[in-house]
């Protein structure tokens, strides 16, 4: 016999649906899937890129508050700007942190409950219940407590924090990228125009030694000397403008720029050819103590520690076998509602989270020990910086001094050829060794800024001018650029030999007479 379900049966499975139906409405709703992009795609992006991108000029009138002019040249910290909106280690490092800001999203929120459905008939009860069904809901609540809570929170909140450090801290680094990028164009193309008129002055002595040589003055080896130094200077020449391309690429890949991007760009040197900064030693022991305690990768490393620490206090809390589970519900059964509550406990008989305690606390050790390690590495970058630049500026200092004096002598040569005391012979050999003076005062310089730049990254501090050395960039004058009436007056250590402009003596010279003995 068959018995057709009461109507307060009816009614409590009503209410379960649409129990059911609130608690699913949550799940009915599917976000839409993120934009996925293709390599090739992304390579065509990439090549598109220029430093004249409507974004990029949206970012800069953000940063500065005004768009940067197209006939205006670009100088290096417009570039470095230019560097954080094109980048992708920035956008690696903005994406940990928005995993970071996910993850403490997740341990904010109360875990969700869930809902269990039972059904049971009972067959030997057909005949004597008012229904054989007996229709059971109930709602499982997950109970964490205040301390598992409040550790979850505090370990993700640390990482937040670390990364939000570790994306300022890839600032410095791009922004110090760029720095010596641009400082390598600077010196190379300083050192293209040095090796220019290295060559220039080559191909002048090398016509001028081979005339003599024709006419006996000079040797037939002198002759091949003077020709060999023109080709290894132009041999060079061609090397250093290499140079200045390799130099613009890695410019452009450091901004994050294709190369191309940088063709016809202008670019203002001028901080470059000023002075550089000669930081107080005071102020330099003042930042490195405050390097140590307060770099960006330190503060993210004492972060992570943090979170270890957090981590700990959670695996603690679960050495009870984790938090309880909570279900109230109820259940219609033979015509009776009735009230239920079940209760899933853990019980940590096996173990009770050592495992998971003691890897806790050896993660803990170890962002402890990983603090340390990059304080000793920041140090270490800070001596070395240091060291550097003490060294670069000393070599600086004496390269300029053989630069003065290379420049007085080529100086006091140029008026003893104009009085016709010297030759022109004598002069070009002056002008090669005053160029190979300013060649060694450019890479003293050179070595100064990458050196400043250096130590400003370590110290993750600006370094302003404070003393300046007075000096200017290396590029000895032209000798043509002097009037005779401003000539300085003949070094003395010049003997008063007149150069007799008269037709060359035929006869063989002193080397040659006994050539054939």
């Amino acid at each position: 016999m068959q018995h057709a379900p009461s109507t307060g049966i009816r009614q409590h499975l009503q209410r379960i649906g649409l129990l059911t139906a609130l608690l699913l409405g949550g799940c009915a709703s599917v976000p839409q899937p993120a934009a996925v992009t293709t390599p090739r795609i992304s390579a065509q992006n990439l090549l598109q890129r220029s430093l004249g991108e409507p974004g990029l000029q949206r970012f800069l009138a953000a940063q500065t508050g005004t768009k940067h002019p197209a006939n205006q040249p670009w100088t290096a910290s417009d570039l470095s700007l230019a560097a954080l909106y094109f980048h992708p280690k920035l956008k690696l490092d903005q994406a940990a942190l928005h995993l970071a800001e996910a993850d403490l999203r997740i341990a904010r929120q109360y875990p969700n409950p869930s809902l269990d459905l039972g059904l049971k008939y009972g067959a030997a009860d057909v005949m004597a219940a008012p229904s054989p069904w007996t229709v059971g809901a109930a709602i499982g609540l997950l109970i964490l407590s205040h301390s598992q809570r409040a550790a979850q929170t505090t370990q993700a909140e640390a990482g937040v924090r670390a990364a939000q450090l570790l994306l300022q801290d890839a600032h410095w680094q791009v922004q110090a990228g760029v720095q010596q990028a641009f400082v390598a164009l600077w010196a190379a193309r300083h050192q293209a125009r040095l090796q220019q008129q290295v060559l220039d002055s080559q191909l002048d002595l090398q016509g001028r030694t081979a005339v003599r040589a024709q006419a006996g003055l000079d040797a037939p080896l002198a002759a091949a000397l003077a020709q060999e130094a023109a080709q290894r200077a132009a041999l060079q020449l061609a090397a250093d403008r290499g140079a200045v391309q390799d130099a613009q690429a890695a410019l452009a890949a450091a901004i994050g720029l294709p190369a191309s991007a940088l063709n016809g760009v202008a670019l203002d040197f001028a901080e470059l050819d000023a002075p550089t900064p000669q930081p107080d030693a005071a102020r330099l022991a003042r930042l490195r103590n405050k390097a140590l305690a307060q770099r960006l990768d330190v503060r993210a490393a004492w972060q992570r520690v943090h979170a270890a620490q957090a981590a700990l206090q959670l695996a603690q809390a679960q050495r009870d076998g984790g938090p309880p589970r909570l279900a109230p519900g109820g259940e219609r059964d033979q015509g009776v509602d009735r009230l239920t509550l079940t209760a899933r406990v853990p019980l940590p008989l096996f173990n009770q989270h050592q495992g998971q305690i003691d890897a806790a606390r050896a993660r803990l050790e170890q962002s402890q020990t990983a603090l340390q390690q990059v304080q000793l590495r920041a140090l270490a970058a800070i001596d070395q910086a240091e060291a550097a630049l003490r060294a670069a500026q000393q070599q600086h200092a004496e390269s300029l001094q053989l630069r003065d004096a290379d420049l007085a002598l080529l100086h006091a040569d140029l008026a003893a050829q104009h009085r016709g005391l010297l030759g022109p012979v004598t002069v070009l050999r002056a002008r090669l060794r005053a160029l190979v003076t300013a060649q060694a005062a450019l890479k003293a310089r050179v070595a100064q800024w990458r050196a400043l730049d250096a130590l400003q990254t370590a110290l993750q501090q600006p370094l302003q001018r404070t003393e300046a050395d007075g000096t200017s960039a290396p590029s000895p004058t032209a000798p043509s650029s002097q009037s005779p009436r401003n000539r300085p007056p003949v070094a003395p250590h010049l003997s008063t030999v007149i150069w007799r402009a008269t037709a060359p003596d035929h006869s063989p010279p002193p080397w040659s007479q006994h050539a054939d003995e």
